[in-house]
């Protein structure tokens, strides 16, 4: 078979869910921890002082009242410098808890055939995938653009809006073996790289069908994880 199908017990929204309800707990902890210390007093040196401080009272000697508010505003600014800075840090964490998180490789189910079977990359799929696409594609797809029609890309709505489909791994693999206009009626191997034109396209003589396999993986793979950025060529690669 060409596809290697791995099944998790877990769904990947149920591991995203985790890891936001972790950032937020954290963040939490951040934020509670800059309060305590916008309003405890602190236990080192600044104590010390201010117990010496009192000492000197006791005795008769008491701090001039220049002193005392000089000793007041540090203590005071400080506490908010300590409060603020707790404040910010948490909800930075906050905020990143609450953004999309980017899907692991084994989150990912990649669509094979319109039936409903999926398929998942491994590390060493995806690096292989990504140099044969580069190798093989990018010169005229560069991030999922398309220089020579720029209306059509590589991007979800376009592969789906395909004659056939080829918003699954077998429709992009049936493309690359004989490709044919959007709407499926005109033979395009003459002008577009194909196992079927391979005497025009050198680089696809060396193909293989599982080349073919991991190279629509990596385009559908592309689309599942960075959707605002894949299809948009050059403007953001």
């Amino acid at each position: 078979k060409l596809f290697s199908l791995r099944r998790t017990c877990f769904p990947g929204s149920l591991r995203m869910a985790g890891r936001k309800f972790a950032c937020g707990v954290a963040a939490a902890c951040v934020v509670g921890l800059g309060l305590r210390a916008g309003f405890v007093a602190p236990s080192g040196p600044s104590s010390l002082s201010s117990r010496g401080a009192a000492e000197v009272q006791l005795r008769g000697a008491p701090l001039s009242g220049v002193e005392s508010l000089e000793q007041e505003a540090t203590s005071a600014w400080s506490s908010a410098v300590r409060f603020f800075g707790g404040a910010v840090l948490g909800a930075v964490l906050i905020a990143g808890a609450a953004g999309p998180a980017r899907a692991d490789l084994e989150d990912t189910l990649i669509p094979v055939d319109g039936k409903g079977k999926t398929a998942t990359l491994t590390k060493e799929q995806l690096v292989r995938a990504k140099r044969l696409f580069n190798n093989a594609c990018a010169i005229c797809h560069v991030g999922g653009g398309n220089r020579t029609n720029q209306n059509v890309g590589l991007g979800m709505e376009e592969l789906q809006g395909g004659l056939p489909t080829r918003a699954t791994v077998e429709g992009i693999v049936n493309f690359l073996n004989a490709p044919v206009t959007y709407d499926g009626l005109k033979d395009v191997s003459e002008t577009h790289p194909s196992i079927k034109s391979a005497d025009l396209f050198p680089k696809m003589r060396s193909m293989k069908q599982q080349d073919l396999v991991d190279i629509s993986m990596y385009i559908l793979y592309q689309n599942f994880t960075i959707p605002e950025k894949w299809g948009g060529g050059k403007q953001y690669y």
